[in-house]
């Protein structure tokens, strides 16, 4: 990976790892409008606990180079979760939050892990 590119990334996780935190503090404080939405959109009692618990512990991981992966796979995970959620319940508008954080997610696993030699692939197949 070039220097640019190794910047942007580190950039680009610690401002989601950040983001990350944020949304999980809500939900791990028991903060009542957050429970409430969780139980308006038909989840369990506990639910948005569970969230911010997997939302905290990949928000680390994804500053951990050995298990980039891993956070970033799960984040996409709870970020298409979340567009779903928002989409069946909620007004359009709230669904760029978790779209943008699923598409930085993406740009983050294109920097670290795309092929780095196309030629490879085309000699494989």
């Amino acid at each position: 990976m070039k220097k640019g590119q190794k910047i942007i990334s580190w950039i680009l996780r610690v401002l989601l790892s950040l983001g990350f935190l944020l949304a999980s503090s809500g939900k791990l404080t028991g903060n009542e409008a957050v429970i409430g939405m969780f139980e308006n959109w038909g989840f369990p009692t506990g639910f948005s606990v569970i969230i911010g618990v997997l939302e905290l512990f990949l928000a680390i991981l994804l500053l951990i180079p050995k298990t980039l992966k891993i956070a970033l796979l799960g984040l996409a995970i709870i970020m298409v979760g979340a567009v779903v959620t928002h989409l069946i319940n909620d007004p359009v508008g709230e669904v760029i939050r978790p779209l943008l954080f699923l598409v930085l997610l993406g740009v983050v696993y294109y920097l670290n892990f795309r092929n780095k030699n196309p030629r490879v692939l085309e000699q494989e197949i």
